[in-house]
């Protein structure tokens, strides 16, 4: 039975709470703490969920700490679950919940995160206010993201620190008080596209997370592609280049060039990846919250093979019809006969 645990902050991330009570603790290395917390002087503390925690709650006092307000209130999980299916949030938080080895895997983090390593980051005005308020710093979660560059409330740029994820530094803890070394801020400004979609970060990782199907996202986009005349009527094509100079126009140089590609687009736009970046930097473009992105559309959407086919009975013909939809005439004839 340990002695005493420390409380979470608000924002706080679950890994700075096991490095704030390293540091706490007094004890001379990772191994120490985690044989003390896990009983596993092997174990490695997740920077983005909380692992298998059951023994480190068995020491603590009943209804102290409760493993669904530490996954939701204090890991990344609602963040990459907030565009799953019903049945895979639930899949998902049940391997989070048990602290199951594959729960990374099963989340797509690795893919979601793209070649992004994640580092852990800063914001100095937050670290003087925790500082005054609390008398120490901390790892505030919302700043972990995987492509949070900015700190929303403060409207500035977040600090980098040689904290790294890495293979060979897994078995090490990096404890805020020890490893943010006070620094400027870049000086740049910042773009108000940046900003919106840092705004729509916070949001998928602040908003009251449920278990309903969040892959509506879906046809929200879609409709807002059909509207821009980037997607044809049927459905079939999804002019993704046009959609990859949209995005870079409006991100300009504030977004890595390899992060907006139309292969990524494909891929997100086929739902054979679910990459919170990628919906979220689309969401932006066409102007839509993370609410109006998780509601489902109003009314049936339009039935272009019905119009096709009026529009084929009253003498138009296939190539016109087919010109007039941005589609190809193999596919008109194939709709209207």
């Amino acid at each position: 039975m340990i002695s005493f645990f420390p409380t979470p902050y608000p924002d706080e991330l679950w890994y700075s709470v096991i490095c704030r009570y390293h540091v706490h603790s007094g004890n001379y290395c990772a191994k120490h703490t985690m044989r003390q917390l896990y009983g596993d002087g092997t174990y490695t503390a997740s920077m983005m969920l909380c692992g298998h925690i059951v023994p480190l709650l068995e020491q603590l006092p009943r209804g102290y700490l409760s493993i669904k307000d530490i996954i939701l209130r204090h890991t990344l999980y609602p963040y990459y679950a907030r565009f799953f299916s019903t049945q895979r949030k639930r899949s998902t938080y049940a391997y989070a919940f048990n602290g199951n080895a594959d729960t990374v895997h099963r989340m797509g983090i690795s893919q979601a995160n793209g070649n992004h390593y994640f580092v852990l980051r800063y914001c100095p005005v937050c670290y003087q206010e925790d500082l005054a308020q609390y008398g120490e710093p901390y790892w505030h979660r919302s700043h972990q993201l995987p492509d949070m560059q900015l700190c929303v409330k403060h409207r500035c740029w977040l600090v980098d620190t040689d904290a790294v994820c890495l293979h060979n530094r897994q078995g090490e803890l990096f404890p805020a008080t020890f490893t943010m070394h006070l620094a400027q801020p870049p000086i740049a400004p910042i773009p108000d596209s940046l900003f919106a979609l840092h705004q729509l970060l916070l949001d998928t990782i602040d908003a009251p997370f449920d278990f309903k199907d969040g892959t509506v996202y879906y046809d929200v986009i879609g409709r807002a592609l059909l509207s821009r005349g980037w997607r044809s009527p049927t459905g079939g094509r999804t002019y993704a280049t046009k959609v990859e100079g949209a995005l870079l126009n409006l991100y300009g140089t504030s977004i890595p060039a390899g992060d907006i590609s139309a292969k990524q687009l494909h891929a997100t736009l086929s739902r054979k990846s679910v990459a919170p970046r990628y919906i979220l930097q689309l969401a932006v473009l066409f102007g839509l919250s993370l609410s109006e992105l998780l509601t489902p559309p109003r009314g049936p959407a339009p039935d272009y093979k019905k119009e096709m086919q009026e529009m084929y009975r009253a003498g138009v013909s296939m190539y016109h019809i087919a010109q007039l939809y941005g589609t190809d005439a193999k596919t008109v004839a194939r709709w209207v006969k």
